[in-house]
């Protein structure tokens, strides 16, 4: 798993920093895109204004339902673990998107070769 650190405060785009923030509980959720989510760890390893509003969100949401059962565990942590969890899934999918290209690209080539074999032995 990829440790996953937040770099030092940097002035962000505030347009950036609003959509970053709008993807936040698709992002808690699981429900963003590769390209979504390879874009918001992006910019929260670069916005400790944004990382703050994910921590808060994360916070809220996991911490009220572990305190409702009771639980105690280290929510920073677990957001930790989410984050790093997330890269390597976006590097996991990415190579495997590759991968399957490749694989139809190699495709593609046989299909022609195969078709320009019949031809000149027509």
């Amino acid at each position: 798993m990829v440790k996953y650190k937040a770099m030092e405060k940097q002035a962000a785009d505030p347009k950036s920093c609003k959509e970053i923030q709008a993807l936040i509980p698709g992002y808690l959720n699981g429900s963003l895109s590769l390209k979504e989510a390879r874009r918001f760890t992006g910019h929260i390893k670069k916005c400790a204004g944004c990382r703050d509003e994910v921590e808060i969100s994360y916070l809220l949401a996991e911490g009220l339902q572990r305190a409702e059962k009771g639980e105690t565990i280290d929510l920073h942590a677990d957001l930790e673990e989410m984050l790093g969890k997330t890269e390597d899934a976006i590097i996991h999918l990415t190579q495997f998107r590759t991968a399957v290209y490749m694989v139809e690209l190699t495709a593609v080539f046989v299909l022609i070769a195969c078709v320009l074999i019949l031809y000149i032995y027509k």
